[in-house]
């Protein structure tokens, strides 16, 4: 019996907070060496992602150069790869440079809403931020826009992706600003052929459910927040990380991947496939 395969791979990267070339870093994180070693990693790994989602808060500032530099980085690792682009905005994002100098469209202070599609996945982008603030809110008019969707199914399924978890936050500052009435996004996607969430902005991985649907909250190439630090303490950690996530026919997995891990054991394909086959073939033959 042969292992199966995914239907189809992403890769999340989240909280990225990257500043233009020659700016002090945020948190004392060298965002785009973090990010170019994710990229090398991943370039080097066997996998070749559908896409590549990023799920807001791309800069620190919102400035057309950060962006700029943004996608000079990822753009060509992208192309090699042969990876989609998704693009989500955060609340550190500002919606009109970030459309002009990343996605080359007119500037416009609109929600960036927007579906993309890779095979036969189906990737809707939701935009949760509010202008000048840090906590996350949907409008009517885009859950109404999510209905209207969701109302035919795509043939590998839905992942829905946006910045502000529709979760509780274990991290006291995430959980200050969190998207309000998730309520209603849960109504929105129970019953739908939405197989996952992917969001970004505490800091923190974390994994949950919505209207019986998988949440997964993916880890940020900046800072991580500690969330056993004591009361309403902010502790940060350097522990960078990127998600990867298989989709299968009949289910999913999601993998938080360490950016920079100092590596204890490297045992080679050639000599570990031996082993994962008498593995297989262990438990498909039957006992007794």
């Amino acid at each position: 019996m042969t292992h199966p395969s995914p239907t189809s791979t992403l890769v999340q990267l989240t909280d990225l907070h990257l500043v233009a070339d020659g700016d002090d870093p945020p948190g004392g994180v060298d965002t785009a060496a973090v990010l170019e070693e994710a990229l090398r990693a991943l370039e080097e790994a066997a996998i070749r992602p559908a896409a590549l989602v990023l799920t807001g808060d791309l800069t620190e500032h919102g400035r057309p150069a950060e962006y700029r530099r943004l996608r000079g980085i990822v753009e060509p690792a992208a192309a090699r790869l042969g990876a989609a682009l998704v693009y989500v905005a955060g609340n550190h994002d500002d919606r009109a440079p970030l459309r002009e100098h990343l996605l080359d469209a007119a500037p416009s202070a609109h929600p960036l809403d927007h579906v993309v599609r890779v095979g036969d996945l189906r990737i809707v982008v939701l935009d949760s931020t509010v202008p000048g603030r840090a906590h996350g809110e949907l409008r009517p008019a885009q859950l109404a826009w999510l209905r209207a969707e969701l109302a035919g199914p795509a043939p590998g399924g839905t992942v829905l992706a946006l910045h502000h978890p529709p979760l509780p936050s274990a991290a006291p500052l995430a959980a200050s600003i969190p998207l309000l009435r998730r309520d209603e996004l849960a109504a929105a996607v129970a019953g739908t052929d939405v197989r996952l969430v992917l969001a970004g902005h505490t800091h923190v991985v974390s994994a949950g459910t919505l209207g019986g649907v998988p949440v997964w909250t993916g880890g940020p190439i900046a800072g991580a927040f500690d969330p056993l630090a004591p009361g309403a303490a902010l502790r940060t950690l350097a522990t960078p990380t990127a998600s990867r996530v298989d989709l299968f026919p009949d289910a999913l997995i999601t993998t938080s991947v360490p950016v920079g891990a100092r590596r204890l054991v490297e045992v080679p394909e050639a000599t570990m496939e031996p082993e994962l086959a008498a593995f297989r073939a262990a438990w498909a033959a039957p006992i007794g």
